[in-house]
């Protein structure tokens, strides 16, 4: 005997065995395409943020050095001013280059702290804090 229902559509609203099967073959394609396309797309934002993190490093430790010079220039060279206008060479001069190296490392300690408060906000997290390890908690 032959099946009536084999071959006829189904009724409306009713999907046949071999559609529902398909449709979760395709769902589960699209899934997977989907994740694939996520995935690329973080890996290419991750690389972004990691060029521009060494940009910016870059940056800070040339601006960084350029201060150290700058400071340890306008010392040596305020001090020369003063040792050819009272007469006292060279005393000033190495007074006023070591005034400016004080100046300049002061000028650094102030930009790698606002340069840690920046990474500290912008990752939501403390450096340089200790942990508590196994040996502490107990």
């Amino acid at each position: 005997m032959s099946d009536p229902d084999r071959g006829a559509p189904p009724e409306k609203g009713h999907l046949s065995p071999e559609d529902i099967a398909e449709f979760k073959r395709r769902a589960s394609e699209l899934g997977t395409r989907i994740d694939s396309v996520q995935a690329g797309k973080q890996a290419e934002i991750e690389e972004q943020q990691d060029r521009a993190n060494r940009s910016r490093g870059m940056a800070y430790g040339l601006r960084m050095s350029s201060e150290l010079v700058a400071a340890i220039l306008v010392g040596g060279f305020a001090g020369y001013m003063l040792d050819t206008w009272l007469g006292t060479m060279p005393w000033l001069s190495l007074v006023f280059i070591m005034l400016g190296f004080s100046a300049g490392v002061l000028n650094i300690l102030r930009a790698f702290k606002r340069m840690q408060a920046e990474i500290e906000a912008q990752k939501n997290f403390e450096i340089g804090r200790s942990v508590p390890d196994d040996d502490n908690d107990r």
